[in-house]
Parts: C-alpha cells; structure tokens; sequence
C-alpha cells in the first residue's frame, strides 16, 4: 500500500503532522477523523524505509542551495543532454561532483526515481528544490522532445534574474553604509559626548546659546528612545502579524511616488521574462500565467494580475485583458498586441521584459547618484552643527 504524509488539526487547535501507510486518501481520512483529527493536506509519498531521502520536500530559500548553484546545475544537465548523455547517468555524474551535500542528496533522489519510472519532471518535483516553472517547462519538454534547451533556457534566465538582483543589491550597499555609520555617528554624540559636556556646562552660571539648548533638547529626547526602543522593539515584534502584514506594506509600495515606478517595473519584467520562458517551453498560455503570477511578489498587484488566467481560458486575448485591466502600460500591451498577431508572443514578452529592466536600472542609477552625494551632505551638516552648538559655550568663554 502507498505511504501518506499527512497534516492535521487536533481538538485544541494544535498541528499534527505524520506518515501512514493507508490504501487512500479517503481510508486516511476516515482514521484520522476517528482520532479527533481535521486533514487539511495529504501527500502521497514513497515508503521510507525503501528509499531514504527521496522526499526531502526542500525549499530553495530554506536550504543551502545557492540560485548561482542552482544555475550552474541546468546548464550542466543541458548541456550533458546536448551530448546525448543518458539522463540517469546525468544525475549520477553530477551528484559526484558537487560538493554541497543537500543537492548531492537530491540529484540521487532524481536518479533513483528515474530508475523506477518516474517522468523527469515528477522526479525533480519529488525533491522539493526545483522551481515550478522549471517543472512545468521539463514536462512539456518531455513530450516535444527539447529538454536540452529547457534546461539551458532555464539556466540563463536564473542566471539573468540573479545577475539583475545583484546588481540592486550591490548598489544599495554602499549608500546604506554611510547611512548606518551616520545614524551611529549621531547616537553616540546624543547619547555619550553631549550629556558629557552638558555637566560641565552646568557648573558655569551662564545662559548657553540657543543652538546648544537646542542640541541639549534632541539628546534628551534620543536619550528617552534608547530606553524604550526595548520595549517598542518587543511590542512591534509581538504585534507584527496585525500591524504590520504583506498586505499593507504592498499596498505602501504602490504608493510611495518613486519606489512605486521601480517596484513596479521591477515586478513587470519578472512576470514578461518568465511568461516567455514558459510559453517558448511549450506550455500553455493559461497554464504559463498561472506560474508567472507568482513571480510577482506583490499580494495586491498578484490578485489583479489572476483575473487573466480565467479570461484567457475562455478565449480572450491576453492584451485586451491587460488594457481592460490597466493592469500593464499601454507600450507593453502594444508589444503583446503585436506578438499575438504575429505569433511571436514570446519574443515580445521578453523585448518586453530587457525594457523594463533597464528602465529599473536607470531608475535606480538616478536614485543612487542624489542619494549618495545627499546623504553625505545631510549628516556633515547635522554632525558639524551638533559638534559646533556643543562647543559653542566653551569658544564664547575663551572669548570672554
């Protein structure tokens, strides 16, 4: 009989989690219920005892599996394929190379599924590592026969979509540095020189200047936050799930003038570019939506861009959906436009997708040339007042 993994719900609320070896899913059930337990997912899997390690059920963002591994991986077994490598010997091959032992373990997973009969794609979904769309796109290679160039198409594109969050990324360091030391530069001058230099000034039975009262006020108040942070710090982590959710601070994001233009072109050019992966692949237009959409990373913008999937199943063409939805700008829906009438949807999309890309990049180039020089100037002119207003009452004493 089949081997279950099963997750429940006891009385008190409490998950339950655990295998069974049952002859279905309903025959599951109907024990489970009988131990007081509510099912809200079964999985079959294959016994444990015959094959360890088989269902590692892995997330890529929970492992030590890098996405420049992940990469390197399907350019290996595209091009092993190209050769005319059978594919169980690929797994075999690869497994000894590789270093890192959770994807050793998965590439045997592969291997002995393979061996057992399993399509390729339901071997690389049993591991749990591997994107959808790279299964989606391996079960439609299966069947037209090109799984060589599915594998080195996918390569590319995770290369390409790490190389352009890199690059975000590696931008935004620098900026940030100088932001953090300033912030920590400003700590220490509220919170250690000005109290320090406040008790001196006490002795002396003068008025001190304005811009010294001033500084004096803010240290105090700095002073107050440090104490409390803690305990804000605690209430915000306790209280995050209902003050802070996904959906409010995506709904932020489509608001905030300048960040809204670069989180949505950034969102724009990962839906194009993995739409036309998908649809050069072989699949479907419905099927290659419904794993696009959740590339998109915002829940708002995701639900709107759902809508299609129903509308292109019932014969609709996707760029009239687009301009009825004001879902994309009307450059882009032209584009599709075009790509449908000439068959070439997928090529447009990823002109689509380089387009928005570099309209990021440029984006971000420009925030990053204001915001380095900016920043710079805001906090040596806060720092030099803070310095100057605090040894202001000595100079005036030198003076007099």
């Amino acid at each position: 009989m089949p081997f279950y993994k099963y997750r429940a719900v006891d009385a008190g609320g409490k998950e339950v989690t655990g295998i069974k070896e049952v002859a279905g899913p309903s025959a599951l059930k109907k024990i489970l219920k009988q131990q007081g337990l509510v099912v809200y997912e079964i999985e079959e899997i294959s016994a444990p005892e015959k094959s360890p390690g088989r269902n590692i059920k892995l997330s890529l963002f929970s492992t030590k599996i890098s996405q420049q591994e992940l990469a390197l991986l399907l350019y290996e077994i595209g091009l092993l394929l190209a050769r005319g490598v059978h594919i169980t010997q690929i797994f075999e091959i690869l497994s000894r190379q590789t270093e890192n032992p959770t994807l050793q373990k998965a590439l045997l997973s592969v291997k002995s599924s393979l061996q057992e009969g399993s399509s390729v794609a339901q071997a690389l979904k049993k591991t749990g590592i591997f994107p959808d769309f790279l299964i989606e796109m391996v079960r439609a290679g299966e069947e037209s026969g090109a799984l060589d160039k599915i594998f080195l198409s996918a390569s590319e594109y995770i290369e390409s979509q790490n190389e352009f969050r890199s690059k975000v990324v590696n931008s935004l360091i620098y900026p940030t540095i100088v932001i953090v030391i300033g912030f920590i530069a400003m700590l220490v001058i509220m919170n250690f020189v000005v109290p320090t230099i406040t008790k001196i000034y006490s002795q002396f039975d003068r008025e001190l200047p304005t811009s010294t009262r001033m500084v004096i006020y803010f240290s105090q108040i700095s002073g107050y936050f440090l104490k409390v942070l803690p305990f804000i710090a605690i209430g915000l982590f306790i209280l995050r799930k209902r003050i802070i959710t996904k959906e409010k601070v995506d709904i932020l994001k489509l608001k905030i003038p300048f960040f809204k233009k670069v989180h949505l072109y950034t969102q724009y050019s990962n839906w194009s570019n993995t739409l036309a992966l998908l649809l050069s692949g072989g699949l479907t237009l419905d099927r290659s939506l419904e794993i696009a959409n959740k590339t998109i990373t915002n829940t708002v913008l995701r639900k709107k861009f759902d809508i299609l999937i129903e509308k292109v199943r019932e014969g609709k063409p996707l760029s009239q959906e687009l301009k009825k939805e004001q879902l994309i700008p009307d450059n882009a829906i032209q584009l599709i436009t075009i790509g449908e009438e000439t068959g070439q949807l997928d090529e447009m999309l990823k002109l689509i997708s380089q387009i928005y890309r570099k309209q990021t990049e440029r984006l971000i180039s420009i925030f990053l040339s204001y915001l380095e020089p900016v920043t710079l100037i805001i906090l040596s002119v806060l720092i030099g007042f803070f310095v100057f207003a605090t040894l202001l009452p000595i100079f005036n004493l030198n003076v007099r």
